[in-house]
């Protein structure tokens, strides 16, 4: 689907319009072959770029084409429960801006909703605003992680499978970021170098601010998934503490049921045996099972076995 956004100074809020004019923000999602074609002859854009831009493993980067800048990222995206990233380009023509996404990504709706403010006329700064929303997006989802990963820690001695499954998706989505965020910096330093793009100074600050924002990201990415791995050797040094006691616990039960099964299956041989004719033998045989019983359960829980 293919729309078409204009506002200048002059607009009070973001328009819809019809056609491509100087000024305008094209805004594709989940493009048709169809409309790649269409959208490759309006605005002059490379149809093989235009068809990267919907490969959904394709890599963030930066590359320049007939004077063309197109800007490859991943932005945060949920599916089907599970939080990961989607593709989407950026490209800055000499007369729009046109962003190209296999998905909808929702942390343009501030300003396609007219929550942001924003000019289409101004390509640069337009280019970086939305940059820097997919950025806000994964400040957002990363601060959300963090807090469910903390929640976590803190109540480690009752996690429970689930947990575990919660984290393992978790940490696949840290790595999904931080595979999006690296690549994505060493693409904005190609944008600040200025060589493909005219940056002004508003416009430098606005890229150094992604920048640093970026690498702030990656790095709250990486404690957190610290943070899980930590969780998961606790839990698994948990476990293997707990299934040793159990052990313990059932080893020294074993051994002491053991005892009158012995001493019971040494009487019960139909042989001549001592004391088989005193009249209290079945009472001392009882006595001597219960006290070998008792003083191998005293002997296994000075050891801390019961």
């Amino acid at each position: 689907m293919i729309t078409h956004y204009f506002r200048s100074v002059k607009e009070g809020s973001l328009q819809q319009v019809k056609g491509v004019r100087p000024g305008t923000w094209v805004h594709v999602e989940n493009p048709s072959n169809e409309e790649i074609d269409e959208l490759s002859k309006l605005c002059g854009l490379s149809r093989d770029l235009l068809q990267d831009a919907v490969d959904f493993y394709e890599v963030p980067r930066f590359e320049s084409e007939k004077g063309i800048a197109y800007f490859f990222t991943r932005f945060p995206h949920e599916k089907d429960s599970e939080m990961g990233t989607a593709p989407i380009m950026f490209t800055v023509t000499p007369t729009a801006v046109v962003s190209v996404a296999r998905e909808r990504p929702a942390c343009l709706d501030q300003y396609i909703n007219g929550k942001m403010p924003l000019y289409t006329t101004q390509r640069t700064k337009l280019f970086l605003l939305l940059v820097q929303a997919i950025h806000t997006s994964y400040r957002k989802t990363l601060i959300a992680i963090r807090r469910d990963v903390q929640k976590s820690r803190v109540n480690i001695r009752k996690i429970r499978t689930n947990d575990i499954v919660r984290l393992v998706s978790l940490e696949s989505t840290l790595n999904d970021f931080i595979s999006a965020l690296t690549p994505t910096y060493t693409a904005l330093k190609t944008v600040l170098s200025g060589t493909y793009l005219q940056l002004y100074d508003d416009d430098r600050d606005i890229v150094e601010d992604i920048q640093l924002e970026d690498q702030q990201l990656v790095e709250t990415a990486k404690a957190s998934l610290k943070t899980i791995q930590n969780i998961r050797s606790a839990y698994m040094a948990i476990v293997t503490n707990n299934l040793n006691a159990v052990m313990k616990v059932l080893t020294s039960i074993t051994i002491i049921l053991t005892i009158p099964t012995v001493i019971g299956s040494l009487y019960g041989m139909n042989i001549l045996l001592p004391y088989a004719n005193a009249p209290h033998a079945f009472y001392g045989i009882t006595l001597l099972i219960l006290g070998t019983m008792g003083l191998a359960a005293w002997l296994f829980a000075k050891r801390d076995w019961l």
